[in-house]
């Protein structure tokens, strides 16, 4: 068997140094070929058996690489590949330091047979064992199908390449009610991108998260100027969660995770007085502010992120109640479960930020003090009621007027009497949100 060697100026390659500082990246294995088995003996193999591993830096932090070459061994995953991979990934659980993966594999390598399977297994193991300790990030550059499908879906981002990566778990001609000619799969992912905002996406990632769970987020200076800075505009923002996160951020910069997914909530990271904050926010979207199911399945990942990374947590709460669909009514339940318990079981400083009004049971699984909200904060212009405040006057009274509603909502729904019952630590002005923020975030300074 001839071994051919890899052209190490392979367009994966410069994918790998695209990403990474200059001058950082380490290749290991880089001439692992596929062995002989008992249905596969080719005349000739060749080198990196089809991935690209090895370590380098991003922005200085020591990060484990891998990439999936379709151009070597027809892009199949096979025994040594796999080995391959589960080898980077067992390097940087040790190292602890995150793993990125560009994904690009047409499936499984049919001649090497069981002995592929078993290293996808191996694979599958050390991801789980993996998303204890450090953060997993990947971009699908090509192929994404079958068991690699998976494989991307247990990381904890996960980027699509515009017009080049597709993720399936079936090969379109197999799936029985396959809608057009798109192998792309309603996956949850972090949006499709170009590669080199994909590249920035990643940097980004792995720049404000910790590198493991051992550690916890670095807290950047920031000048005097920008800490005292008032946010002069936020009132005029309701509703926009992305502009609302951009405003309290210290350097207006917003990284958003799972963007096309679930938009009726915004998640991501930002960073206030120098600490990295995840967010939670409900937006409205297509000029209605009503939670969904994958709303609340994207706030749930978010907030378990959080926890597993010592990140505290913001959520900013406006919401009309929930969608009124026939998909919500199947899946909010389930869903909703799923953030309440990510909510309830985080052990990391949660404050609640209240924008706007609030309608029903919403108020109750945004991060409320019955939660386990550390500080709610609510702006003096908002309100929340368990139904519709009109309809609550005719039920309370007997009857509606303008006068009889404004006392209603003097006495029940305003910010003020929320207070009174104790259910809001401060009412403020919405110009005074970031410094209030800071202050608080700032209390649990000492429980790193």
């Amino acid at each position: 068997m001839k071994v051919i060697p890899s052209d190490e100026k392979t367009a994966v390659i410069s994918r790998v140094l695209e990403l990474l500082d200059p001058g950082s990246f380490m290749e290991m294995g880089e001439r692992v070929a596929a062995r002989f088995t008992e249905f596969y003996h080719p005349d000739s193999v060749e080198e990196s058996d089809g991935v690209v591993t090895g370590y380098g830096t991003i922005n200085g932090s020591i990060v484990f690489v891998y990439a999936q070459d379709n151009e070597v061994m027809g892009g199949t995953f096979g025994e040594q590949h796999g080995r391959k991979i589960v080898d980077l990934y067992e390097h940087a659980i040790k190292a602890k330091a995150p793993v990125i993966g560009l994904l690009d594999c047409a499936g499984f390598r049919i001649e090497e047979g069981l002995d592929g399977l078993y290293q996808f297994a191996k694979l599958y193991r050390r991801q789980t064992e993996a998303e204890k300790v450090i953060p997993q990030i990947v971009a699908v550059i090509g192929q994404c199908g079958g068991g690699m499908s998976i494989a991307a879906q247990l990381a904890d981002f996960v980027f699509i390449e515009k017009d080049k990566g597709s993720i399936f778990v079936n090969p379109q001609g197999v799936v029985g009610n396959a809608i057009g000619d798109n192998p792309y799969v309603l996956s949850l992912d972090d949006g499709t991108f170009e590669w080199p905002e994909i590249v920035e996406h990643i940097r980004d990632i792995v720049d404000i998260l910790p590198s493991s769970s051992d550690f916890y987020p670095e807290i950047r200076e920031v000048s005097d100027e920008d800490l005292n800075r008032s946010c002069e505009d936020i009132a005029s923002m309701a509703g926009d969660a992305k502009a609302i996160l951009r405003e309290l951020s210290d350097d207006g910069k917003l990284i958003e995770c799972r963007s096309p997914k679930g938009r009726s909530m915004v998640t991501g990271f930002i960073r206030i007085a120098g600490m990295t904050v995840g967010a939670v926010a409900c937006n409205e979207f297509e000029g209605r502010k009503r939670i969904s199911a994958a709303g609340c399945n994207k706030a749930a990942k978010m907030i378990n992120l959080c926890t597993r990374f010592h990140i505290p947590l913001l959520t900013i709460t406006d919401t009309d109640g929930y969608k009124t669909d026939s998909e919500t009514e199947a899946f909010l339940p389930s869903a909703a479960a799923r953030m309440l318990r990510a909510l309830s079981m985080s052990h990391v400083p949660k404050i609640n930020l209240v924008t706007g009004s609030i309608v029903g049971s919403a108020y109750s699984m945004m991060n409320s003090k019955g939660l386990g909200a550390d500080f709610v904060f609510m702006w003096d212009t908002a309100n929340v009621s368990i139904v519709d405040p009109r309809q609550a006057t005719e039920v309370i009274f007997g009857e509606w007027t303008s006068e009889l509603e404004q006392s209603y909502r003097d006495t029940q729904s305003s910010a003020v009497a929320l207070a009174r019952h104790g259910f809001v630590d401060k009412v403020i002005a919405p110009e005074d949100s970031r410094k209030y923020l800071i202050g608080a975030f700032q209390v649990f300074v000492n429980s790193r």
